[in-house]
């Protein structure tokens, strides 16, 4: 039985199959789910210049979201052809964030894929980027698509980072089986990794790095993940050779495996954070933004 019944598709602006596109597609064929397009369209020149002729700008402005709602009939036409149950739907808006949260909810979606959108760091400074919103507000999972040879992903990795809180423990049973269940659904490999950093271990947190006493203190924390991704994987059914307990910088260490391994999707968690590293901390920006592979981020806060 399928995992998956309602996806949302935000449709690129540009109007093309784009990579997101076609993960959509693929997947709700392979699914039998419903897929629903949702498309947002927005010139701010022409919102500018209805201050000046309004008639004028909003029938341009008509002109614009008719020629888009014409490529999206076009093709969900296509995509019903061959036999899929698709809808679709287009709104001028220039932050279509609260919308997308309403359709989510409203039509009761179970995955919500997207193209990643590059950002500037620099323009990221001063703006979130509507990915990272979504990662933040989204109430279901969220799939950004980055550019992919495959419409289906081939090879689903889940990295987990292991705490000593229970709750922590059960939100990492619920990354692995939903990484087991989207491997499934697209006949992808499945792989489970940690990443043990003794940057971020507490022995270095306290100031201890230099005493004697850090190398042992450094060993058991070690030895305790170990034994922690030990017991999440035999939880799971993750077999010896699907498991990979990794040590080094967490994003250096998780990009070398995604290139070395052809990872085409990431599953990880998301935090609702306030602090510098934001969503995810830096460790998902970074994969984001300098990893090939696309991405499949659920939150502990909404999924109950």
């Amino acid at each position: 039985m399928s995992d998956y019944h309602r996806i949302l598709l935000l449709a690129p602006a540009e109007m093309n199959r784009s990579p997101a596109f076609e993960r959509a597609t693929e997947l709700a064929l392979s699914t039998g789910a419903a897929l629903h397009i949702l498309a947002f369209d927005y010139v701010p020149t022409l919102d500018v210049a209805t201050l000046f002729d309004q008639k004028a700008m909003t029938q341009a402005r008509e002109g614009y979201l008719d020629l888009h709602r014409r490529w999206l009939h076009h093709e969900t036409d296509r995509l019903r052809g061959r036999g899929l149950d698709v809808s679709c739907n287009i709104f001028w808006r220039h932050h279509p964030l609260q919308p997308i949260i309403e359709y989510v909810r409203d039509l009761n979606i179970d995955l919500l894929i997207k193209d990643v959108h590059l950002e500037s760091g620099l323009k990221r400074l001063f703006a979130t980027p509507l990915d990272w919103q979504l990662l933040r507000d989204c109430p279901v999972p969220v799939h950004l698509v980055a550019g992919c040879s495959h419409p289906l992903p081939r090879h689903v990795l889940v990295a987990v980072d292991l705490g000593r809180e229970r709750a922590e423990e059960c939100f990492n049973d619920t990354l692995v089986q939903a990484g087991q269940a989207f491997a499934r659904q697209c006949a992808a490999t499945f792989s489970l990794v940690h990443v043990h950093d003794k940057s971020r271990s507490y022995v270095h947190e306290m100031g201890w790095g230099t005493l004697p006493m850090a190398e042992g203190l450094e060993m058991a924390s070690r030895a305790d993940e170990q034994q922690g991704f030990k017991a999440l994987a035999e939880r799971n059914g993750v077999g010896k050779n699907l498991r990979h307990f990794l040590t080094g910088s967490v994003i250096d260490t998780l990009g070398q495996f995604v290139e070395h391994n052809g990872v085409d999707v990431m599953v990880m968690g998301t935090r609702h954070s306030h602090g510098l590293d934001g969503i995810l901390g830096s460790t998902a920006e970074n994969i984001l933004y300098r990893s090939t592979c696309s991405l499949l981020a659920l939150s502990p806060e909404r999924l109950v």
